[in-house]
């Protein structure tokens, strides 16, 4: 399963990460703070659970992820005019059989060498940091390797899973070098995070957003769907290349993959990446069900094959690019914060509770008007031959809100080091997504794919509140389950009236469940953080 700060953000959820730039937090939040710290400064244990806090870095990793997504919806355009809708089925399948060949075989390397490189950061132990670089450098590049082997050799299997015959084996072998630099990235990225080299990251991103956008454009435009692997693999290449020479600038690139004593000193990284690396397994084998459910099953008002891949894969990346902006924060800033709580019941409980908060208060204001303008966005974003996504985007909206709730939460097994707890806790998931497609799809179609999604969420999220709360104590709070529980209300309530075909009851309840969801959000805001106040001194400044 992927871990709960990657899932849904994809494509590309690797290459998204966040920074300290004042831009960026100016950019979403300009009110909020006229400075940020260059650092990490110490702080207490009550000012890292504040609102403010949370809210302030939630708006800085966001600018980067909107740019990410900028970039992002213009290939996207580009793609549905230059590829059509089976166009972007073979983009997503070939992605996701990507993902699922790095899952199995990177060995998690990218999350579980983080923590002890930031660890080493903090002593400032140059001699111990470049030695345990090199250690993860030499393990990710043979774990780039076995990628390499694995897609090359296996691709008759792949080519025959995903369109019933070898016309694709060719492609899948020339994926293998993708897979191979997707991994030294991953490496390198949690190279540049474990040292805190956060700017460097940001520059990173919006270069590959940039580079991205000018290969697949151009691969596009010549070669039309044979242009879709080469794309892909000159996008990895890119990207590989800029976070090697970000990372090199800090540690100077060295790796021993032929010293066997050398590499046994890893073995700890390897034991804690595995039940990583496994999460991520299943979550990318539960996609890749997903996608063979839509490509070999009839549903109603959609012929099964790449075109049915192709309208899924645009509203589940229309529905993310909105999430991507808020969740993004959760992997930087959130996850260190909630680990230094480990051993205080009642400081992780505020922790988690403050984030979920903050969470829904910021996705749930606009979920209402991205489904009364999802037809526009479609149109505008894709073309009028993706129409039918947007039946899946109505009835996927609920489940960005019970994401907020259960992503703060699941983070509780990683904070704790509770490997294969959080293995079993995240493989729920990809199950009941996987068995709420199989019942969802076949009968309604595109509006029961974005039930199944809202349906998972619901049952991942019960079994990580019973979990969590039988191993670490965490409970949900009184008040946070009420704010919850009034924006749930309020949206349910909105996505009723978009549904509905009279016009004034179609705008009206949309529109008056945005105002509402947003005015109980700001009061909340306000209450917690001052933010009318800011808002008012900024304002008069300008």
């Amino acid at each position: 399963m992927e871990s709960p700060f990657s899932r849904h953000f994809f494509p590309n959820s690797r290459s998204a990460y966040a920074h300290r730039s004042p831009t960026a937090a100016r950019l979403f939040f300009p009110f909020l703070s006229s400075s940020l710290p260059p650092g990490m400064p110490p702080r207490t244990k009550t000012s890292d659970a504040s609102v403010g806090r949370i809210l302030k870095y939630t708006g800085l990793f966001g600018g980067v992820q909107g740019f990410y997504a900028l970039m992002a919806m213009v290939r996207n355009k580009i793609t549905a005019l230059l590829l059509k809708t089976g166009g972007m089925g073979q983009i997503d399948n070939f992605g996701r059989t990507a993902d699922l060949i790095a899952s199995g075989t990177n060995m998690g390397l990218a999350f579980s060498a983080v923590p002890h490189i930031a660890r080493l950061g903090r002593t400032r132990n140059a001699t111990a940091i470049r030695h345990y670089v090199k250690l993860v450098r030499s393990w990710v590049f043979l774990t780039a390797l076995l990628g390499f082997a694995v897609t090359a050799l296996a691709a008759p299997l792949w080519s025959r899973l995903l369109w019933g015959d070898g016309s694709h084996t060719f492609d899948f072998v020339l994926m293998a070098p993708m897979v191979f630099f997707t991994t030294l990235c991953g490496g390198e990225a949690a190279v540049l995070k474990g040292l805190r080299r956060l700017r460097k990251i940001a520059t990173v991103s919006a270069l590959g957003a940039v580079t991205t956008l000018m290969a697949t454009t151009t691969c596009y435009w010549f070669w039309g769907t044979d242009g879709i692997v080469p794309a892909l693999v000159l996008s990895a290449t890119a990207l590989c290349a800029m976070h090697w020479r970000a990372a090199n600038r800090s540690i100077r690139y060295e790796i021993s993959p032929m010293n066997w004593r050398f590499l046994r000193r890893g073995r700890r990284m390897i034991r804690l990446g595995l039940a990583y690396a496994a999460a991520g397994f299943v979550a990318a084998g539960g996609e890749y069900l997903v996608r063979l459910i839509l490509l070999h099953c009839d549903a109603p008002g959609i012929h099964k094959g790449n075109d049915a891949v192709g309208l899924y894969a645009a509203a589940f990346t229309l529905t993310v690019t909105y999430a991507r902006l808020i969740f993004m924060s959760m992997d930087a800033d959130y996850f260190p914060r909630l680990s230094a709580t480990v051993g205080d019941t009642a400081q992780q409980n505020l922790t988690v509770n403050r984030q979920i908060d903050v969470l829904v208060q910021l996705t749930a204001p606009l979920l209402p008007l991205f489904c009364l303008l999802a037809p526009a966005a479609v149109h505008i974003l894709y073309s009028r031959e993706f129409s039918g996504a947007v039946l899946m985007i109505g009835a996927a909206a609920p489940y960005l809100l019970f994401k907020a709730i259960c992503t703060p939460v699941a983070y509780l097994g990683l904070a704790h080091s509770r490997s294969r707890l959080y293995l079993l806790v995240e493989s729920s998931y990809s199950v009941a997504f996987v068995a709420a497609m199989a019942l969802c799809y076949p009968l309604l179609g595109m509006p029961g794919a974005g039930l199944a999604l809202t349906l998972c969420h619901i049952v991942y999220l019960g079994v990580t509140l019973l979990t969590y709360s039988h191993y670490f104590h965490f409970a949900l709070a009184a008040d946070t389950r009420k704010r919850c529980a009034v924006q749930l209300l309020i949206l349910l309530g909105g996505v009723t009236a978009v549904q509905t075909e009279h016009f004034y009851l179609h705008w009206g309840g949309g529109l008056f469940a945005t105002f509402l969801s947003l005015a109980y959000s700001w009061h909340f805001l306000a209450k917690n953080t001052g933010i009318t106040q800011r808002f008012r001194r900024w304002i008069t400044r300008k």
